[in-house]
């Protein structure tokens, strides 16, 4: 990945990581997908492809900061307001996860809030199970494992380890929370009032700039005093 721009110095900073076509002004918008990394630091590579019908016009470009999240954050301990990431999350294995929040915590400021939105697994294999019991409900002689193999290609198309250059340009997930992991991990790493939130509510009072989701949404705050995590880099996991 592409080593991560600099940021600005002004404040409050709020991050938007993983922010894709989700650019409000205000936000620090932070991507490290191979598309933000194709069209922010080759642009003229970007637009001839998309000439050529290769890819799809992007709206990513200069505006965005490239920075692989599996990198330490490049702001200072305690320096951000608020960090929203929307499906990001999931596109990561589990340690590396624990780790980029773990990262959040440290560039926070005190009373600094963390809110994390990704697809809920219990909504996806609730849903599978009940598709399950509607064919066993029925005679053997009538049931059709149809929707049962679309529901369980749809779950191994998404979820690769694998990275993959065109098609998804990275963005194959690589695990799946509910609301008892992704609470549990927030806490693990330090935040306080750690709670499952709906679309829009936040303490993060323009929220609805970044969030377009209405997944498994947790919320946590940074605490007032207490040891930072330590940095490093995520990408040995």
């Amino acid at each position: 990945m592409a080593s991560a721009d600099r940021a600005r110095p002004e404040r409050p900073l709020k991050l938007n990581l993983g922010c894709g076509p989700v650019q409000p002004e205000g936000w620090i918008n932070v991507d490290g997908s191979n598309r933000a990394i194709l069209a922010g630091r080759l642009g003229l590579l970007d637009r001839l492809l998309v000439r050529l019908g290769v890819l799809a016009p992007t709206e990513f470009g200069p505006q965005v900061m490239v920075h692989d999240l599996l990198k330490p954050l490049p702001f200072a301990d305690g320096s951000v307001s608020c960090i929203y990431a929307g499906e990001v999350w999931e596109h990561f294995e589990l340690p590396q996860a624990k780790w980029l929040t773990a990262e959040c915590v440290r560039v926070l400021e005190p009373g600094g809030v963390l809110r994390v939105c990704v697809p809920d697994g219990a909504v996806f294999w609730r849903s599978y199970l009940d598709l399950y019991d509607q064919q066993m409900a029925r005679p053997r002689s009538e049931r059709s494992a149809s929707s049962l193999h679309r529901h369980v290609q749809l779950y191994f198309h998404d979820i690769c380890t694998r990275r993959t250059w065109f098609g998804s340009l990275g963005h194959a997930h690589k695990w799946q929370f509910d609301e008892v992991q992704l609470v549990q991990l927030f806490e693990e790493v330090g935040l306080t009032e750690v709670a499952r939130m709906r679309l829009h509510r936040s303490r993060i009072a323009d929220v609805d700039c970044v969030e377009r989701s209405d997944f498994l949404i947790v919320e946590g705050i940074k605490p007032a005093s207490g040891p930072i995590q330590a940095a490093g880099s995520g990408q040995g996991f």
